[in-house]
């Protein structure tokens, strides 16, 4: 089994805070797409939201590989 490093142990005393600004972000996409009415700010709004959500996902996926490590 693989200790962490220091970085790594950083990282994972981080990722809460990574993971709920991240979470922040998708919900004020959210809270944009049902606000707007222009189809092209929509669709600038659903991209973005895509790309956020990926992001929350990965976070969440490193966060379960640093806690196993640790």
């Amino acid at each position: 089994r693989q200790k962490l490093t220091y970085n790594e142990k950083r990282e994972l005393e981080g990722m809460e805070a990574t993971v709920l600004e991240a979470e922040a972000r998708v919900a004020d996409l959210q809270s944009s797409a049902e606000k707007t009415g222009d189809p092209e700010e929509l669709n600038r709004i659903y991209a973005d939201l895509h790309d956020a959500q990926s992001e929350v996902e990965r976070l969440y996926e490193r966060w379960a590989e640093l806690d196993e490590m640790s």
